[in-house]
């Protein structure tokens, strides 16, 4: 996985009526409902591992673009976006993202990716089209170092997918606890994708802040690794789907994958206990207040996780340990 926080030095806000700016009449709202999560990469064997285990999971899929940078989306609606009429209702308001509200909807990179009926920009892939995709161009044999047109690949995507039924159900369970032993992050019900850089300036507090407006995803910290936590479930077809395929020894537990990648990448994870401090949107402001800031915005201290336990407990005294 990537370290690296991909976001600009300089964001124009915008600030556009609703009327005046193309969401008001986009019907589809893709770029409200599709969450870019993380980029990976697609290298070497364990990968390849990483790549299919996560996409077994209900709602998380990973697109390839034509830039040739794969990265993990979320299909799920922002909690600020309005049922049925697509509105944001929280537009203009103080608290919605600066993500968004600096984003140019008037050229929208979402609408040109997402709502064409053919392949150009990006090719989205589930867990039947990785196994296609790895057996039609023998991945694994030429040990990822293929070389592969884009506009064959975006064709025989495109032609392989329509003969697909694609359900993908959605169902999560609200993670309501602040803290989340490790022990308990290996269940088929939270999906990690790490490790993230902490925030180096005041800036990288928006990317986290936009990401946690989408409902069942949290900030895990600890304090030598930060992820983010994804609230889903184990798609145990899809999962069976590859066993058949690669790894029949495999077992459901290990379908757990990404909080193991963590552990063996990240030890140890913390001087103050094994376990995840667990925030969600509304706590960002105390993590912001407890952050040590330099004149120029540049994060000098982030206060440990333990201080950080300390502080959201006298916020919200009745969020129960997990």
């Amino acid at each position: 996985m990537s370290k690296k926080i991909d976001f600009p030095d300089k964001l124009e806000i915008r600030q556009d009526l609703w009327v005046d700016t193309p969401c008001s009449q986009c019907p589809e709202t893709y770029c409200c409902g599709n969450l870019p999560l993380t980029p990976l990469r697609l290298n070497r064997h364990s990968d390849f591992i990483n790549l299919i285990l996560s996409s077994c999971y209900n709602g998380v899929f990973p697109v390839l673009k034509k830039t040739g940078e794969w990265t993990f989306y979320l299909e799920r609606d922002c909690r600020y976006l309005g049922k049925g009429e697509g509105l944001c209702t929280i537009h203009q308001e103080s608290h919605q993202s600066v993500i968004c509200k600096s984003y140019n909807a008037h050229t929208c990179w979402y609408v040109e990716a997402f709502s064409t009926e053919r392949y150009t920009t990006m090719i989205r892939f589930n867990t039947e089209m990785i196994i296609w995709y790895e057996k039609r161009y023998k991945l694994i044999e030429k040990n990822f170092n293929s070389e592969i047109d884009w506009n064959e690949l975006c064709n025989r995507a495109y032609d392989y997918r329509q003969n697909m039924i694609d359900i993908n159900p959605e169902s999560f369970k609200p993670f309501t606890s602040n803290t989340l032993s490790f022990k308990k992050s290996r269940v088929n019900q939270l999906l990690f994708f790490p490790p993230y850089n902490r925030p180096a300036n005041r800036k990288h507090f928006e990317l986290l802040s936009f990401r946690l407006g989408f409902p069942g995803i949290y900030l895990a910290i600890s304090d030598s690794c930060w992820a983010f936590m994804v609230s889903t479930e184990l798609n145990l077809s899809r999962f069976n789907n590859i066993r058949q395929e690669y790894y029949r020894t495999i077992k459901h537990k290990d379908g757990a994958y990404s909080f193991d990648q963590i552990f063996l990448e990240q030890r140890p994870f913390s001087e103050t206990g094994e376990q995840w401090i667990i925030l969600q949107r509304s706590d960002l402001k105390t993590l912001i207040d407890l952050t040590v800031f330099d004149s120029s915005d540049r994060v000098r201290k982030i206060p440990s996780s333990s201080i950080i336990l300390k502080a959201l407990k006298s916020k919200s005294p009745n969020r129960a340990a997990s």
